[in-house]
């Protein structure tokens, strides 16, 4: 019995024991697994959170993106439709607009080449002074002799040219004005103008206003200036105006009809004097005269620069005979620079000829002659030729002096 109990004991005690080990293995794992879990779900919500903020900021951007094409697309459609809209004007203003434009169409059909010369008066009438309902290409130049300007002179044949080209509609017209510092110094003074040429484009306006020159002046925004510190050509002048006027000018050729006539007239005199008098004009080959002038002329066309006269289109003349500056030439005064050209070349050939020539032999009178007798009976000498060759080379030097004046007559300081 007792070996019974001990053995019922000790099943008793490993049945209690396996039952018991079972439910604290079972306990251990269980709890392990919770706690990761939770972790998971933690770091889960987190990344849900971050994702929601993350479309959130995304939403929050693009909206503010299109509030903001939305804005600019107003403001363009609101300043596309003031561009539009046509300035309002009392009947009292339009009508001295009206006749301001009516003055400026007069004084353009007066002018040679469509430029408007305007005085000081003039200037703050029809350019500062509203109403407008003109647009003014203003053109501050120097062309003067005495300011030596060769940029104002460079430019002038190309704002002639667009003035010319210019047609002056109803709607937009356009007028080309030059203010010449010799007749508006005190314009010059006001604005502190100390260059030139500069090319301004003032726009109509509706008001009546009367600003001060000065005030105008540096209110202008700086899209409607352009200073001619380089070469400016047609083509710029022409994208100025239509950039502002939305204006295409359709450019022509300015033709020299002075230059024209005179050739055709000179062609049909010798035509002329060739079909009445052929015989007689065909007897002067035995004469080497006529030979002798047509290469004078010739040779003062070409050392006159009549080549580059005809390529740059120059002017015969403009103030004076003598352009200011030293990179272009007037007709007139390469004619005159060939002309002194031939003339130092005929008198060295005559002083040459003179010089080589063998004196007569003549017998040595004891007669008493006065000394008025003398000089009657001297004769051109080569010393006489060489004065003369000298004077007229002075003449070239003093001309080329005058269109530059760091040359100081040959005496170039370094």
């Amino acid at each position: 019995m007792r070996s019974r109990g001990g053995l019922l004991w000790v099943l008793a005690c490993l049945l209690l024991i396996s039952l018991a080990v079972p439910a604290s293995a079972e306990n251990g794992p269980t709890s392990a697994n919770g706690k990761s879990k939770k972790k998971k779900d933690k770091t889960y919500e987190v990344k849900q959170n971050l994702k929601k903020e993350r479309k959130k900021l995304r939403r929050e951007q693009k909206a503010k993106d299109r509030e903001q094409v939305v804005s600019s697309l107003r403001r363009k459609k609101a300043a596309a439709e003031r561009k539009k809209k046509v300035p309002t004007m009392s009947p009292e203003l339009r009508e001295h607009a009206m006749e301001k434009l009516a003055w400026l169409r007069k004084q353009t059909q007066k002018s040679a080449d469509n430029i408007v010369s305007l005085s000081p008066d003039s200037y703050k009438e029809y350019v500062n002074d509203g109403p407008r309902l003109h647009w003014s290409l203003v053109v501050f130049t120097a062309r003067g002799m005495r300011f030596r300007c060769s940029m104002c002179h460079q430019v002038h044949p190309h704002v002639k040219k667009i003035a010319l080209s210019l047609n002056y509609t109803v709607d937009r017209p356009v007028f080309i004005m030059e203010v010449d510092v010799e007749r508006n110094q005190d314009i010059f003074n006001e604005i502190s103008l100390s260059h030139a040429p500069v090319f301004l484009m003032i726009p109509p306006t509706p008001n009546g206003k009367k600003p001060k020159i000065k005030t105008l002046y540096k209110k202008l925004p700086d899209k409607y200036r352009m200073n001619a510190h380089t070469n400016i050509g047609t083509d710029d002048l022409k994208k100025l105006i239509a950039r502002h006027t939305k204006m295409e000018i359709e450019l022509i050729e300015i033709i020299d009809y002075g230059n024209l006539v005179i050739m055709t007239a000179a062609l049909g005199g010798l035509m002329a004097l060739i079909y009445y008098r052929g015989n007689q004009f065909f007897l002067l080959r035995k004469y080497t005269l006529p030979y002798f002038g047509m290469c004078c002329v010739v040779f003062v066309w070409l050392m006159g620069g009549g080549m580059y006269n005809i390529i740059r289109g120059t002017p015969f003349m403009g103030e004076g005979f003598f352009h200011p500056s030293n990179g272009t030439q007037y007709g007139a005064g390469g004619l005159i620079v060939g002309c002194l050209h031939l003339g130092v070349g005929g008198v060295v050939i005559l002083m040459n000829t003179w010089a080589m020539k063998q004196p007569q032999s003549k017998k040595k009178s004891k007669d008493y002659k006065s000394i008025f007798q003398r000089l009657r009976d001297l004769q051109p000498s080569a010393g006489l030729c060489l004065l003369g060759a000298t004077f007229l080379w002075y003449n070239l030097v003093f001309i080329y002096t005058m269109k530059n004046r760091s040359y100081r007559l040959g005496f170039v300081q370094a």
